[in-house]
């Protein structure tokens, strides 16, 4: 039995409408609607941080503001990118109505190869062997082709990616932030070594609606869905717009970051510190940004490009370890009961990587 499916072929739209289309059909997403997968190319350059990332410990934001480079942050999890109008994305917004119908797993480390299972495909017919590699990469002959996102919605997930026509390597070095510049020329020439392309792979570009067409016949055929076309209704026209002002705020863009202090209730003395660290997981980079005093954890910020569920997990984990001692065995027990209590998800992360990263601060 085919499951009928809106496909929203939005064309090539503005760098914001890009995000704005697919926050709004997914926050707009009622139980029982049909799911829907959104197709479009932004015009402009910009940059893209995950929904779990600080983007000031992510992004060189000063070099981006000097070459007009928006930074809009996602509601999807993942890492920083550079996204231009090489690159095809796709959009599969999924209301939890339809999980089980779709065959969609109900744990978030199996979605992410069941939702990759389509642009694979795709990429096949197209002539380019990919193949899925966990977590949530998509990989040719061991370099990277596309990765994926997961963003939670009330009513909704949606699965973002996108098909790499071509991809601009230096740039993406240029914008992310790195210490120095002997540091960046490395990112580059790993950026250049293990990120490839439909243009790479072939030998030549493919027009975008060449692209376009595999990836819908690989949606239908890998999920016997009937897609029908579509344009988003007045409810979500009004949704995209209001993410449309959100997503360009500064208030979004840093609405990751260590909580501000009242000083009035602080004891300040050399016993006040603002630490921080990083710890790269099999689920990607975790950091921590920690103010401590007289030793103990008084305010605590998280954040990485890995993926989590639900989008408040970040918040609720760091909540849990506010009074403890910066002992790493303690965090990483707290961390584990969390885990225990079944509330919160962080895929390719374990209570070993966050005592190993409050090794790096421990006293």
């Amino acid at each position: 039995m085919t499951m009928k499916v809106r496909l929203l072929d939005m064309g090539v739209v503005s760098a914001l409408r890009s995000q704005s289309i697919y926050h709004g059909i997914t926050s707009s997403m009622k139980p029982g609607n049909d799911p829907a997968i959104l197709l479009c190319c932004p015009r402009q350059t910009y940059v893209s941080i995950g929904y779990f990332q600080e983007a000031a410990k992510e992004v060189d934001l000063e070099y981006c503001e000097q070459q007009g480079i928006p930074v809009y942050r996602r509601q999807v999890g993942g890492g920083a990118v550079l996204l231009d109008l090489n690159q095809l994305f796709y959009h599969i917004v999924v209301p939890h109505s339809a999980f089980e119908p779709l065959g969609m797993p109900r744990d978030m480390g199996s979605r992410f190869a069941f939702l990759a299972t389509p642009p694979i495909s795709a990429y096949q017919r197209l002539g380019i062997n990919a193949q899925f590699k966990p977590i949530n990469d998509i990989h040719v002959a061991g370099c990277k082709i596309g990765g994926t996102g997961i963003g939670e919605f009330d009513h909704a997930v949606v699965f973002a990616g996108s098909m790499m026509m071509d991809f601009n390597h230096q740039l993406m070095a240029k914008v992310l932030r790195i210490p120095d510049e002997k540091m960046r020329d490395k990112v580059f020439q790993t950026l250049e070594a293990y990120i490839t392309t439909i243009k790479r792979q072939l030998g030549q570009e493919l027009p975008v609606e060449t692209v376009a067409e595999a990836l819908t016949q690989a949606f239908e055929s890998c999920w016997a869905l009937e897609l029908y076309p579509s344009l988003p209704t007045d409810e979500e026209t009004a949704a995209i717009e209001d993410f449309d002002r959100l997503i360009p705020s500064a208030e979004w863009l840093h609405r990751m970051k260590l909580r501000d202090q009242d000083h009035k209730t602080v004891k300040i003395s050399a016993n006040v510190q603002v630490l921080s660290a990083a710890h790269k997981a099999a689920g990607g980079m975790i950091r921590a940004t920690i103010r401590v005093v007289d030793n103990k954890v008084e305010s605590i910020l998280l954040s990485g490009d890995f993926p989590v569920s639900p989008n408040n997990a970040l918040q609720e984990l760091a909540s849990k370890f506010v009074g403890a001692q910066l002992d790493p065995a303690e965090l990483a027990r707290r961390f584990q009961e969390e885990v225990d209590d079944g509330g919160i998800e962080l895929v390719g992360v374990g209570a070993e990587d966050i005592s190993s990263m409050f090794q790096q601060v421990a006293p």
